[in-house]
């Protein structure tokens, strides 16, 4: 049974994944990065493409699940991605507090939209 509450996440959603893709691919064509780190990307705002047409197009069926999968998916990249930035700053010694460091701020932002996102998307996914 679908929510009433899955076509405004699933829009949430595509814009999330048309945001992402967005950003990425401008600071991977900036300031480059390793090709197998764009293309976790790419599956991580595929899954959210997937889910949130789905969740548009298929009114009949829930795609609830799949909204959940891409952003447990983006939970877990946003995850490694923002802690790896702390590891890699405090190895150098960096003082982000005084001088701070944009990419952190963006990495954080989105690890708190995809960590207050994934239990919306569970909550959606649940068993009726």
């Amino acid at each position: 049974m679908r929510s009433s509450l899955e076509t405004p996440f699933a829009i949430f959603t595509l814009l999330a994944a048309v945001t992402h893709f967005a950003g990425e691919t401008w600071f991977h064509i900036t300031y480059g990065q390793p090709l197998s780190a764009y293309v976790v990307d790419l599956i991580s705002i595929g899954l959210m493409l997937l889910g949130g047409g789905a969740a548009l197009f298929r009114r009949q069926v829930s795609a609830a699940g799949w909204l959940a999968a891409a952003w447990g998916f983006a939970l877990c990249l946003n995850y490694r991605a923002y802690f790896s930035r702390v590891y890699r700053i405090e190895e150098q010694g960096i003082d982000t507090i005084n001088g701070g460091d944009p990419l952190m701020t963006v990495l954080g932002v989105s690890l708190l939209i995809a960590a207050l996102a994934f239990p919306v998307s569970l909550w959606l996914a649940r068993p009726r």
